[in-house]
């Protein structure tokens, strides 16, 4: 539930994040009072008598049901309507062996054509890496690369996979991602193979199935946050541009949720049962895959500004203190210093909202990385909304 304004109305609007319905629904911010009594402790008669004591306003029985009837038809409700819809939507992405693509004409352009067309322009200078010298030697053993809205993003994305270009080929991708919903688990992993327009990248089951077998969780249990997520999605169909949309890699696509309980608590992540166990797990995943694997944590940094209810004008001045307030974190990261990126994380209480924190510190715990160099940094702001989201890419030999 967030607020929207329409001329001089202030309104409510309603969405799902996890996906279950796509229906959004926008209400009077007078209905906050009705859907405060939406809890299931609340007869109708109860929320009509609330309405009353608050506004002095009777609203008859008849209303309130039709408001009610309208909010299930929408699936907004924890209802026995919603719970048929939610599980038959459950059934059939369970057993789906592809998980198809979300955002294609929408982020991306839909056709294959101009796929191509449109990423090949994101190399072009200035913004763009140009046309950089093949790589030699090995391939890099990890990147970080953005998941901005590839509309936005392109060239930081073109400059970390041109450390792909002329090296030798990556085996497998493990590629974490943000969780952008709430899950049960701090790690969600799939098997399902990404379907884009430009074809099916394939999942690595065996190291998924190696990788989870070494869990004291589930690492499937929260599936479902992966039918919409984008952070996987973005990376696949970059990597099919790059290199080939009938590749002979693999992906090994994990989620990491949330550890901003951690931080409230100012624990260390790697004390967490889930982190150490996830961290463990995947360093001797990866070893034990006898192949040539690259991590990529698909992340972006700071969210700042009115959409994330901040009250402050972002100016020039905001800008550049978020670029040395990021700067500082990355040099953190391309010093391959966990401890480090805590510190500033937890100092900072997570104020500019740096949603790449959790997979980035998971990552630096479960490579033994070198130095990191960052390859290119920008900001992605959005004047009709007084925001800003900032991101970068990286690359670890």
């Amino acid at each position: 539930m967030f607020p929207v304004r329409d001329g001089a109305n202030e309104l409510l609007c309603l969405r799902d994040p996890l996906g279950f319905t796509d229906n959004i629904v926008t209400v009077s911010g007078g209905a906050a009072l009705v859907l405060e009594c939406l809890d299931g402790q609340h007869s109708l008669p109860a929320i009509q008598a609330r309405i009353v004591a608050a506004t002095n306003q009777q609203v008859p029985l008849a209303t309130l049901e039709k408001f009610i009837a309208q909010l299930d038809d929408a699936h907004l409700l924890d209802s026995p309507r919603f719970a048929a819809h939610r599980d038959e939507l459950l059934r059939q992405f369970r057993e789906s062996p592809v998980r198809e693509a979300a955002h294609a004409g929408v982020s991306y352009p839909a056709q294959p054509a101009e796929i191509h067309q449109a990423f090949a322009k994101h190399v072009e200078p200035p913004h763009g890496p140009g046309a950089t010298p093949a790589t030699a030697g090995s391939p890099p053993v990890a990147l970080v690369v953005p998941h901005i809205d590839l509309r936005h993003g392109g060239p930081t994305f073109a400059w970390a996979y041109a450390a792909l270009r002329g090296a030798p080929a990556v085996d497998t991708f493990v590629i974490l991602g943000v969780a952008h919903v709430p899950t049960t688990q701090r790690f969600v992993g799939t098997k399902k193979h990404f379907q884009t327009p430009l074809g099916t990248v394939a999942t690595d089951g065996e190291f998924m199935d190696a990788l989870a077998a070494k869990l004291p969780f589930d690492l499937y249990a929260d599936e479902w946050a992966h039918r919409r997520e984008h952070s996987v999605e973005f990376q696949a169909v970059y990597l099919q541009h790059v290199c080939g949309a009938a590749p002979p890699y693999r992906i090994a696509p994990v989620l990491v949720g949330s550890f901003h309980d951690l931080l409230r608590e100012e624990r260390d992540p790697i004390r967490d049962k889930q982190v150490a166990a996830f961290v463990k797990a995947l360093r001797e995943t990866i070893r034990a895959a006898g192949r040539r694997v690259c991590v990529i944590a698909s992340v972006d940094l700071a969210h700042v500004g009115g959409r994330f209810g901040d009250e402050f004008t972002v100016n020039d001045e905001v800008l550049r203190q978020l670029e040395t307030d990021d700067r500082r974190l990355l040099a953190a990261v391309a010093a391959g210093d966990a401890n480090r990126l805590i510190e500033i994380v937890y100092a900072e209480e997570d104020r500019r909202r740096v949603d790449a924190w959790p997979a980035v510190y998971t990552m630096l715990q479960a490579l033994d990385l070198g130095q990191g160099e960052l390859l290119h940094y920008a900001q992605n702001v959005e004047p009709d909304t007084n925001s800003v989201v900032t991101f970068a890419s990286m690359k670890f030999w």
